[in-house]
This record gives structure tokens, C-alpha cells and sequence, in this order.
């Protein structure tokens, strides 16, 4: 199995045609990505490519199709130990094992106040805009309303709480 790690570019190439230079790799050890490929990839395997963080960044069964860049690892894996969900969910590679990551409740319940918080403001610019010229209606006044109470118990949660929060309603948009 290939084993390919901490790569970086050795040179580039100008090729005639080629509107951009092809880039050769090699390894922490000083081997060639393509020497390696060619000599020992038997085509049965797939490659999973994964970040210094450990994640997986690009996978292919053919590694010609790998996304590389500089300080990434490449490992040829069976086929068979390839999550079925790899192309829909976040893995790392370690220890030629897959480790789903689950990102944390709180930091699910955070992107989701941020997204209702941004919800809110776009709601209420144009609401607060038309009580400033003194042009609302009291449909919109009481829209207005809802949408400020709604952001002012967004911003009282507790997300320390997370995943078990009573997320606040959000506001009806009203007909203009």
C-alpha cells in the first residue's frame, strides 16, 4: 500500500501547450508522487488524501484524480474500509482508521443563532426604515415588534444548554 506523506512541490514544469506548469511532488522522504504511483499502485485500492489536521481533503479510486497540494499525506486504503457516506460527511484518517467527525452541539446551536440573528436584521431594517419616516402600517409596527422580541430571546439563550434548547418562534413575514 502507498504511503506518501507531508508532500510538497519538487518543480515545475512549463509544458508546450499547457497553459499552466505541471507540478511534481515528493514526499518528506524525497520520493517521487509519480515514480511511486507508477511502481506500485496495482489499481485495486482507492487513495484518500488528508490534511495536516488530519482530514480528509479529496479521495479517488484512481490517484491521478487526487486534489494535492503542498503538506497533504496520501494514503491507498481498500476499498472496502472507505466510509459508504464519504462524500457527505467529514472525516479523519488516522492510524488507518476513518473517524467521523460530529461537530459539537454547541457549535451547532452557534451557527444556528447566527443564521436566525441575520434572519432577524434583515427583517427588521426595512420595518425599522419605514417607522423612521413615520410610513408604517400597523401591520408592520406589529411585525416589527415580533421580530425585535424575537431577536432580543435570541440573544438570551443559552447555549451552553446545547443540543437541548427552546429555540424561540420565529416571526410570521407579513404581505406587502
Amino acid at each position: 500500500m502507498i504511503t506518501f506523506k507531508n508532500i510538497k512541490i519538487s518543480k515545475q514544469v512549463l509544458e508546450e501547450g499547457l497553459p499552466l506548469p505541471v507540478l511534481y511532488f515528493e514526499d518528506e522522504n524525497g520520493a517521487d508522487w509519480y515514480e511511486l504511483r507508477d511502481r506500485e499502485w496495482q489499481g485495486d485500492n482507492c487513495f484518500v488524501a488528508v490534511g495536516a489536521d488530519g482530514f480528509i481533503s479529496t479521495w479517488a479510486d484512481n490517484p491521478n484524480f487526487l486534489t494535492l497540494s503542498e503538506g497533504v499525506s496520501v494514503y491507498e486504503v481498500d476499498t472496502a474500509a472507505l466510509p459508504v457516506d464519504i462524500s457527505t460527511r467529514s472525516y479523519r484518517y488516522e492510524d488507518g482508521q476513518f473517524i467521523q467527525f460530529v461537530q459539537p452541539a454547541a457549535e451547532v446551536a452557534e451557527q444556528r443563532k447566527s443564521v436566525l440573528l441575520s434572519q432577524a436584521a434583515a427583517a427588521i431594517a426595512p420595518l425599522q426604515d419605514a417607522v423612521d419616516i413615520d410610513d408604517v402600517t400597523e401591520a408592520e409596527r406589529a411585525s416589527l415588534q415580533a421580530w425585535k422580541r424575537f431577536r432580543v430571546a435570541l440573544n438570551r439563550l443559552d447555549l451552553s444548554a446545547a443540543p437541548d434548547i427552546d429555540w424561540p418562534a420565529v416571526p410570521e413575514q407579513i404581505d406587502r
